[in-house]
């Protein structure tokens, strides 16, 4: 093995915890944020699932209200080294789901609950550079999230949730043709504020505005950190008529204290998003969006192969239609297009992924006692 892929391996086998697709932050916590490539997410307020991204609205969601989502991701993610190694599809199907519930208590109080894994991956590198096999990466968090809601008056609402971050690491990996293998898992749960802002100048128009802190997973048996960082949210609704409803967003990401495994330059992350909702009768409308992430890498040519990240552009669509009387259903897909990068070591382009998609398949059951 050349020495450069010697520190390559050492790399992989001890800091491992770089593959936590960084960067990318899942705002596909419902079916509904996959049709509408997330615009929105903090102001739309239709049912409980609003709590994931802005606690304030559910002082928005009447009554009693229960959102679960059933959601698969499938990532054509090949990674491509440039020593007659090729690791495939790193990323595959992973299962995702989330369920929310809120209980208007009263005219202005309202609380909610939530459970939803919107951080990490599990990763898979087979036959890397024909001498590793690493056939689990996994750093992936689920959030369980108590939320509460104040209405000060017709226009203005407050809420604060507290996310309480449940954070596994794994690796699993071998040498091949030796007998160096390393097997390593640990855990831990931090916890993690958010505040926000619903505002309502008229009946057809809603304004959000969110905050979510910093979190820090310590898995100490490894000695790693993986950083979960700050972000803002700001969304807007408005009903141009009984048929048509335009929906946005605009987002900031701090990315730019994330250290990668291999010290790639990162810098903060913004989206702009926007969407639409058709109404076709009372009981199905038609959901569609379109979003914007700028690449948490300074440098595409000098990026991280422990992340699949760039600049991102998410196409999504969906349907919602009336089940019965108190539930709605709702079935939606999205694409997201990432562009491409390469990771340099002493000087030297070793890997790269070339243009990685990620396709999102979502079902979601909503009910109202309303």
């Amino acid at each position: 093995m050349k020495p450069r892929h010697s520190l390559l391996v050492s790399s992989l086998f001890l800091c491992a915890t770089g593959v936590q697709a960084g960067g990318l932050y899942l705002y596909e916590n419902s079916s509904t944020n996959v049709g509408l490539a997330s615009a929105g997410e903090a102001a739309l307020a239709n049912d409980a699932s609003v709590l994931g991204s802005n606690p304030a609205g559910l002082s928005h969601v009447a009554g009693q209200s229960f959102s679960g989502s059933l959601i698969g991701l499938y990532g054509d993610t090949d990674l491509d080294n440039y020593n007659n190694g090729r690791s495939e599809n790193i990323i595959g199907f992973t299962p995702l789901g989330s369920a929310f519930y809120s209980d208007r208590v009263d005219d202005r109080f309202a609380v909610g609950i939530g459970v939803y894994g919107n951080y990490g991956l599990s990763l898979d590198y087979d036959n890397l550079f024909n001498k590793v096999d690493i056939p689990k990466v996994t750093t992936q968090a689920i959030t369980l999230k108590p939320a509460m809601s104040y209405r000060l008056n017709d226009q203005w609402s407050l809420g604060a949730a507290l996310g309480f971050q449940f954070g596994v690491f794994e690796v699993e990996g071998q040498l091949n043709g030796t007998e160096y293998s390393k097997n390593v898992k640990d855990n831990d749960t931090q916890i993690t504020g958010q505040v926000g802002v619903l505002y309502e100048p008229s009946a057809v128009t809603r304004l959000g505005f969110a905050y979510s802190s910093e979190t820090k997973l310590k898995f100490t048996d490894v000695g790693q950190e993986a950083i979960m960082p700050q972000y803002l949210t700001f969304s807007a609704f408005h009903k141009i008529s009984e048929n048509w409803h335009l929906l946005g967003n605009l987002n900031w990401q701090d990315w730019s204290r994330y250290r990668t495994t291999f010290n790639a330059e990162t810098q903060d992350t913004y989206q702009i998003a926007i969407g639409a909702q058709y109404v076709m009768s009372p009981d199905m409308t038609w959901n569609m969006g379109f979003a914007f992430d700028s690449s948490m890498f300074k440098d595409q040519d000098r990026a991280d192969l422990t992340i699949s990240a760039g600049d991102a552009y998410r196409i999504g669509t969906g349907v919602d239609f009336k089940w019965s009387d108190k539930s709605r259903l709702n079935f939606a897909f999205e694409a997201t297009l990432v562009e491409s990068s390469q990771t340099n070591l002493t000087g030297n382009p070793i890997a790269g992924f070339k243009d990685p998609t990620l396709y999102f398949f979502s079902m979601q059951y909503t009910w109202s006692n309303l």
